[in-house]
């Protein structure tokens, strides 16, 4: 039997995939913006560090790297710069994260994070034969949304986060899940990992929620 990672795309009608996907693409460009506008007004990075080293290293694999079809491609294109941002606020607020660490440590731990990160996706997508990026695309979410619910516990309180980026989080990844689910039925491995992160979506959203009450804030007014 073939195993089911080389199985080809389902044949679908192609308008609720494209219909999936691009509901992903418009709200990723808006979470963007909102981190960005957040990670300045509160001087903390939206994106944990490790999640926004990883974003840069997947776009940078799929936009150059191993180039994806030219619409995707252009996307990237335009997420890449976003992404840079995020990625400079994580590594110019990120130590607040990991008090224990000196500076130059700190650097270091970001810096061997990133090489492994970009390795990691150049590899799994030459050896899953991952060229248009959906294995690496949820093994970087499901890493990127339990980082979340582990910077909220770090920090304990909401600075630098908003519901509204937490709910959108949640529309991606239900929106993407459609997407995969329908071009690849058969790929247990992408449906577990599309089911893990809806769920650690949930979690964070709870739990976001329940700390913007803690702190006698309403949830809705932090954009």
């Amino acid at each position: 039997m073939t195993p089911p990672v080389l199985d080809t795309r389902a044949d679908v009608d192609p308008l609720l995939p494209g219909i999936a996907f691009g509901i992903v693409g418009v709200c990723t460009l808006l979470v963007y913006l909102l981190a960005i506008r957040r990670g300045f007004l509160d001087r903390r990075s939206t994106l944990p560090v490790f999640a926004a080293c990883a974003n840069v290293s997947w776009e940078i694999t799929y936009a150059f790297v191993y180039p994806v079809d030219s619409e995707l491609r252009v996307v990237l294109y335009f997420w890449l710069p976003l992404n840079l941002v995020l990625l400079w606020q994580a590594l110019r607020f990120g130590r607040q994260d990991f008090p224990g660490l000196s500076r130059p440590a700190f650097a270091a731990m970001t810096a061997g994070w990133s090489v492994f990160a970009f390795a990691f996706m150049v590899l799994a997508t030459r050896e899953f034969g991952d060229r248009d990026g959906s294995y690496t695309t949820v093994f970087v979410v499901v890493l990127m949304e339990a980082l979340f619910l582990t910077t909220l516990r770090v920090r304990g309180s909401t600075v630098g986060q908003t519901m509204y980026i937490a709910l959108l989080k949640t529309v991606i990844d239900a929106s993407g899940a459609v997407g995969l689910v329908l071009l690849y039925p058969d790929r247990r491995l992408l449906h577990l990992m599309v089911a893990a992160e809806i769920v650690l979506d949930v979690a964070y959203a709870v739990l976001l929620h329940r700390r913007f009450r803690a702190e006698g804030a309403n949830p809705w007014r932090k954009v």
